[in-house]
């Protein structure tokens, strides 16, 4: 059975969460802000009582779910993120286009790390991933991760979370230059923000939640890495960019759009990059590499859009873009439109701004 903790002298570097959150510590019932993260983590386990696969979009209401757990220490949502894994037997998907399956990995090593028990097989399918890929990349394939989405849903932080573990520079090698080859074909350093993929390189569309899957890749890289690892600095620096642009793009409500440099072109709010950007923000101020003088009310101003517009009172978090991989996709995006990744990102989001407020 899985527990709140982690065993004294086998917790990883950069766990799943910032220091500022041990999983025991409980937030108190009576901060409104820990309220709506109930609601929505509720709604959505009352709706889907039986977990879903182990694809990325079910693996990233586990995320939100599992730090709904870290924040409460309400069991229930420990015990729906095990039931998630033992459904699906701790095995990354094998459906999965590209490379949208690894995902799941990230989490798995998260409820590996709150049981107290470690147990190797529970994680036996992502180290073999990581193997895997490590080989791939040594034999000269650099180029998997070619894609925003894959940069998080590939597992960047995987590696760094484990390779301690493993005690193999190899792995961490690995992923460094999966993200050289992602960043050099990829990133717009004139703008600070990313292409999805080569389709768009040059032009000035930047899709939301595509900038937000580097940013929630990155963040928890960084998390994991001890401070000399060679490229911490450099992953610190690119979010630091980035977060100065997104500020600028943020709009008075709080939100951003599908489109961050074009909100006018579709105006309609868009919540899982707005709460990947938030999750983000929180956590580099939390670590201490982001002014909270200067981004905190970036932080509260997103958090308060998304917990009293995103989320409605039945506990349903909307204006989610669909699955996609351009702003144009599932346009306009409705208050009532809503998926599992999105109560996900809500989730997560909201846990890392708890934690900066008084009072919660």
């Amino acid at each position: 059975m899985l527990t709140a903790g982690l065993v004294p002298g086998i917790a990883l570097a950069g766990s799943g969460s910032a220091p500022a959150a041990p999983g025991a510590a409980a937030a108190p019932a009576a901060c409104a802000d820990v309220a709506s993260i109930r609601l929505a983590a509720d709604h959505w386990i009352s709706g889907h009582k039986t977990p879903g696969d182990s694809t990325w979009f079910n693996a990233l209401f586990i995320k939100g779910d599992i730090e709904a757990f870290r924040l409460t220490n309400d069991k229930k949502y420990l015990d729906y993120a095990n039931s998630w894994a033992n459904k699906n037997k701790w095995k990354l998907p094998t459906n999965a286009p590209n490379y949208d399956g690894p995902e799941a990995s990230q989490e798995y090593i998260d409820l590996w790390e709150l049981d107290p028990a470690h147990p190797a097989k529970d994680i036996a399918d992502t180290q073999a991933y990581l193997t895997r890929q490590t080989k791939r990349v040594q034999g000269g394939k650099v180029s998997d991760l070619n894609y925003v989405d894959a940069v998080r849903l590939g597992a960047m932080s995987a590696f760094a979370r484990l390779s301690p573990l493993n005690k193999s520079q190899a792995q961490l090698d690995a992923m460094a230059k999966m993200f050289a080859y992602t960043e050099s074909h990829i990133y717009d350093k004139k703008n600070s923000l990313w292409w999805r993929d080569s389709r768009w390189v040059g032009t000035t569309q930047h899709w939301s939640r595509g900038n937000g899957w580097i940013v929630i890749a990155l963040t928890d890289t960084i998390a994991a890495l001890p401070e000399g690892d060679a490229n911490r600095a450099h992953y610190v620096s690119l979010l630091q960019a980035m977060f100065a642009k997104l500020k600028s793009t943020q709009q008075s409500g709080g939100y951003w759009t599908a489109d961050v440099d074009h909100p006018s072109a579709f105006p309609a709010p868009e919540s899982s990059g707005t709460s990947f950007y938030t999750y983000g923000m929180a956590r580099a101020i939390q670590l201490g590499y982001l002014s909270s003088a200067d981004y905190l009310p970036v932080v509260q101003k997103a958090w308060t859009w998304l917990r009293t517009k995103a989320l409605r009172s039945d506990g349903v978090v909307g204006y989610v873009q669909g699955p996609s991989s351009h702003p144009s996709q599932h346009q306009p995006i409705s208050p009532t439109a809503t998926t599992n990744y999105g109560v996900g990102a809500f989730v997560m989001a909201g846990v890392e701004t708890v934690k900066l407020l008084p009072g919660c």
